[in-house]
C-alpha cells in the first residue's frame, strides 16, 4: 500500500500549471496571481483625515480652551487652497484631503461651535486623526505575491490601486461524474429497490467549486463499458476527470476494468482510511482522479489529492488546509497500517488548547458525521491509539463559528 505522502507526492508532480490569462478585476476572487503586483501610487494618495471635526496646527490646541477662527469649510471630495495659520481651523469632513498648513484634527466631538469660531475643549497631540499618504500602502511596495489566492479583500485593495485586470492563472476545466448501476438522481423523492441517490456528485460540484474551477457535469454513468468509454473520451476534452466508484475489487467495478489496458492510469491501494483505492493517471491530455464510491471516502481522497493538484495547477503557493494542535477529548482506536482521518469537530478547550471528539460513525458511507466534523484528526501510521487527553493534529476544513447572537428573545 502506498503512504499518503508518497502518493501526494506523485500526484503533485503531475500537475502542471496552466496558462495566464487577464481578467476583469469584478470576477478576479477566487483567482491566483501569476506574478507579483507592486503600488503604482500611494495609498492614500495624500493626507486625509480620519474624523469628522476641524483642520488646525497642533501647536494651537497643546492645551484645552483654544479659539479659533474658522475659515473655510472642507467635504469629501473637495480640495481648498486655503491655507491653514495660528489661530485658524478649518471644518473638514472624513476622507478629505488635510489643508495646507494644517497638521492636525480635532474631532468634532471635542468642539464647540459659535458662529464662525469653535473652541477646542480638550488639548489633542499634533498629528491626531491624520492618515498619512501613503499609509496602507507606498509607491513601489510589493502589495501581494505570485501564488496568491485572491480574496474579497484582496480584491478590494487591488482595487484601491487601479489595478482592474489582474494577470492570473487559468481556471482548470474540471469534468466530474458518478458511477454505478443502484444510482439515481439526488432529486428523485421515491427509491427504487437497491438504488441510492447520488449524494457524490452534488458534494463534488460544491467541493470543485470551493476550489476555484469551471466544471462539466457529466452525469451519472451506469456500470456499462461501452457508455463509460462515451463518458471518459467527453471527460478527456477538459483539463481534469474526476470519477467516483468503480475502483476497487469488485466484480462490477467497470470503470477499473475499462481503464486496466490503459498504461498512463494506475491503479493503487492506499495506506489511508477510508479512501484505500484510489486510480490516478492520464485520459489523453487531460489529468485523472478515479476516486472510491462511498462518500466520506470521496471527500477524504479528493482533500488529500485532487484539491491540492487543481489548486497547484492555478499556481496558488498555499495548497493544503491549515493544521492545529488539538487534545483527543476521548480515545481514538484506529489501524496502525494506516494514516486513518477521523472525522471531529471542535468541543472547547483544555487548558487553552481546542479539544476535539468524534461528530459521529467512522464508517466510510456515513457522511453525516462528515457533515458535522470541523476536521480530520490525523493519526499517522504505526498508531494504534489515541487516548483521550493525548495531542493530535487536526487538519481543519472548517472553522467552527463560535460568537453566538440573540435578538434578546
Amino acid at each position: 500500500m502506498r503512504p499518503l505522502e508518497e502518493a501526494r507526492a506523485e500526484v503533485l508532480t503531475s500537475a502542471g500549471l496552466l496558462d495566464v490569462e487577464e481578467v476583469p478585476i469584478w470576477e478576479a476572487k477566487g483567482r491566483v496571481l501569476a506574478g507579483d503586483i507592486t503600488a503604482p501610487e500611494n495609498v492614500p494618495p495624500w493626507a486625509n483625515s480620519a474624523m469628522d471635526g476641524f483642520a488646525v496646527l497642533g501647536a494651537d490646541v497643546a492645551g484645552p480652551g483654544t479659539v479659533l477662527d474658522v475659515i473655510g469649510d472642507l467635504p469629501a471630495g473637495s480640495t481648498t487652497d486655503s491655507v491653514v495659520g495660528p489661530g485658524q481651523a478649518i471644518k473638514i469632513m472624513t476622507g478629505a484631503p488635510i489643508p495646507p498648513g494644517a497638521d492636525t484634527v480635532v474631532r468634532v466631538e471635542d468642539t464647540r461651535v459659535d458662529g464662525s469660531r469653535v473652541t477646542v475643549t480638550t488639548a489633542v497631540e499634533t498629528g491626531t486623526s491624520v492618515r498619512p499618504a501613503g499609509g496602507d500602502v507606498a509607491l513601489g511596495d510589493v502589495v501581494f505575491t505570485a501564488g496568491t489566492r485572491l480574496t474579497p479583500m484582496h480584491v478590494g485593495v487591488l482595487a484601491t490601486i487601479g489595478v482592474g485586470h489582474p494577470l492570473v492563472y487559468r481556471r482548470p476545466r474540471v469534468a466530474f461524474m458518478s458511477t454505478g448501476d443502484e444510482l439515481t438522481p439526488p432529486e428523485s423523492a421515491v427509491l427504487a429497490p437497491g438504488a441510492i441517490r447520488d449524494s457524490n456528485r452534488p458534494m463534488l460540484l460544491s467541493l470543485l467549486e470551493d476550489t476555484g474551477v469551471d466544471t462539466v457535469d457529466l452525469g451519472i454513468v451506469p456500470d456499462d463499458t461501452a457508455a463509460l468509454r462515451e463518458a471518459l473520451d467527453e471527460g478527456s476534452k477538459a483539463d481534469v476527470v474526476v470519477s467516483t466508484g468503480g475502483v476497487s475489487m469488485g466484480d462490477y467495478d467497470v470503470t477499473k476494468l475499462v481503464l486496466q489496458g490503459d498504461a498512463r492510469v494506475d491503479f493503487w491501494q492506499l495506506a489511508i482510511q477510508p479512501a484505500k483505492p484510489f486510480a490516478f493517471g492520464h485520459i489523453g491530455d487531460a489529468l485523472f482522479f478515479g476516486l472510491p464510491g462511498n462518500p466520506v471516502s470521496v471527500l477524504v481522497s479528493f482533500e488529500q489529492f485532487a484539491r491540492p493538484a487543481l489548486l497547484k495547477m492555478q499556481g496558488a503557493r498555499a495548497i493544503l488546509r491549515p493544521q492545529i494542535v488539538a487534545r483527543a477529548g476521548e480515545d481514538f482506536d484506529t489501524d496502525p497500517a494506516k494514516t486513518v482521518f477521523v472525522r471531529v469537530l471542535v468541543d472547547g478547550l483544555d487548558e487553552g488548547v481546542p479539544s476535539v471528539v468524534k461528530s459521529g460513525g467512522q464508517a466510510s458511507n456515513v457522511l453525516s458525521a462528515a457533515a458535522a466534523a470541523d476536521g480530520f484528526a490525523l493519526v499517522p501510521r504505526g498508531t494504534a491509539k489515541v487516548g483521550k487527553g493525548e495531542e493530535v493534529t487536526v487538519e481543519m476544513f472548517k472553522w467552527p463559528e463560535s460568537r453566538e447572537w440573540t435578538d434578546g428573545r
